[in-house]
């Protein structure tokens, strides 16, 4: 079974449905990201999906 990832920021809730996911969604934008439809919709998910990944485990790669 797939883990997934979230947070809540605000009143707003972040939900990354796989480490792929959530590993793009935190890298800065690219063309081919958006060609194939990873990429964090808007600069605040971006940097949700960034404190995500700062708090796993490195046990998790």
């Amino acid at each position: 079974m797939a883990q997934t990832y979230h947070t809540t920021v605000g009143s707003h809730s972040y939900r990354f449905a796989s480490l792929a996911e959530l590993m793009a969604k935190a890298t800065p934008p690219r063309s081919g990201d958006r060609l194939a439809g990873v990429m964090a919709e808007s600069a605040e998910e971006r940097v949700v999906a960034q404190m995500v990944l700062a708090e796993l485990p490195l046990t998790t790669f």
